[in-house]
């Protein structure tokens, strides 16, 4: 398990922003440079991440997560080295409730979550969520219920 100093979600939640983004001499390697939000999985869980980078540090990034069906959002900080996520979790802001390493490849992030005493491990795979196919989804929703 990898221990960030200075457990990041102490110094986390500033505004500033994540999205992936190749850059030109690095093809499989992506950077946060705007907001994003990624869906997929937790184990067997529906998830949504919400990721943006932390101003006061070059390679941080910090947002939350939730689970469909729950109202309970989980703070997230961490840092990207290359292509490798590594990031903290807690659930009431304090203390580190989880730790997730993943990999970056395209607009996906996959890897393991693990929880912070180490007794529990899940895969996780989140892709990142496009304006167009939310709205490809709405009117999908919209023909199916006879709307338009």
């Amino acid at each position: 398990m990898r221990v960030l100093a200075g457990s990041l979600l102490a110094m986390a939640i500033s505004v500033p922003a994540v999205v992936f983004s190749a850059p030109p001499t690095a093809a499989g390697k992506l950077q946060f440079v705007k907001p994003v939000s990624l869906r997929g999985t937790l184990g067997d869980a529906q998830i949504q991440v919400n990721l943006r980078t932390k101003v006061e540090f070059e390679d941080g990034i910090e947002g939350d997560y939730f689970v469909f069906g729950r109202s309970q959002k989980i703070l997230l900080a961490g840092e990207v080295e290359g292509d490798e996520v590594f990031l903290e979790e807690s659930e009431n802001g304090t203390d580190v409730s989880g730790q997730w390493n993943g990999k970056l490849t395209g607009d996906t992030m996959s890897g393991e979550w693990q929880s912070a005493d180490g007794t529990i491990t899940k895969p996780f795979i989140v892709r990142i969520v496009r304006g167009d196919s939310t709205t490809r989804r709405a009117a999908a929703a919209n023909t199916t219920t006879g709307k338009k």
